[in-house]
């Protein structure tokens, strides 16, 4: 499996990439980051038209999911998969439905929030943005690359984009299974994974 691409967001709205050293911001908030990122030169086309509706952590996944194609020179296919691995997934979300739902008696709560509370709706809006049509996944493994190389391996050949949602940020991954490469770092976040790499380079 070879690595192309990976982009990680701070929780200060920066944005830094791997192999080409990108470094974007800090932003005020994502929306100026969605038009900036967008005049990127190279950036690959997303459709962010819905960027608003999507929560926040939905807009984040899609802007780090943008930057690690982008960090690949713009080599996603379209047959790429989109997977969610381990981090936060959508705690925050989970709480303001459990909150909202207990503010009503816990009789009712609103059906808009309910749908954000599945991990794999980021990785899902993401998919739509980038034009990914390959398979959509949330995964839960041990805190280890070695566990998140093993996935990968037994997927399809092909391009994932692995995404981690934190509550300090978003890392993600461009893999492509059907390449070779080095082995992912047995660390335990993806993050921590993009920090051992950007080490050796």
């Amino acid at each position: 499996m070879k690595i192309r691409g990976m982009a990680r967001l701070a929780e200060n709205n920066e944005f830094f990439t791997l192999f080409r050293r990108g470094r974007f911001g800090p932003f005020a908030d994502l929306n100026t980051a969605r038009h900036i990122l967008s005049a990127v030169p190279g950036m690959p086309e997303g459709d962010l038209n819905d960027f608003g509706r999507g929560g926040v952590t939905v807009r984040r996944v899609m802007l780090t999911a943008l930057l690690a194609a982008w960090d690949a020179n713009g080599t996603l296919s379209r047959e790429a998969g989109v997977l969610g691995w381990n981090g936060d997934g959508c705690t925050a979300e989970n709480l303001a439905f459990w909150q909202d739902y207990v503010s009503c008696g816990r009789e009712a709560a609103r059906g808009g929030l309910f749908v954000a509370t599945l991990p794999t709706i980021p990785y899902c809006e993401a998919a739509i943005a980038l034009k990914c049509l390959g398979p959509v996944a949330y995964y839960r493994t041990a805190p280890s690359g070695t566990e998140l190389q093993t996935l990968l391996d037994a997927s399809p050949r092909g391009q994932y984009l692995c995404g981690e949602v934190t509550v300090s940020g978003v890392c993600m991954m461009l893999a492509d299974t059907a390449l070779d490469g080095t082995p992912l770092p047995d660390r335990p976040t993806l993050r921590e994974i993009f920090a051992a790499w950007e080490e050796q380079l």
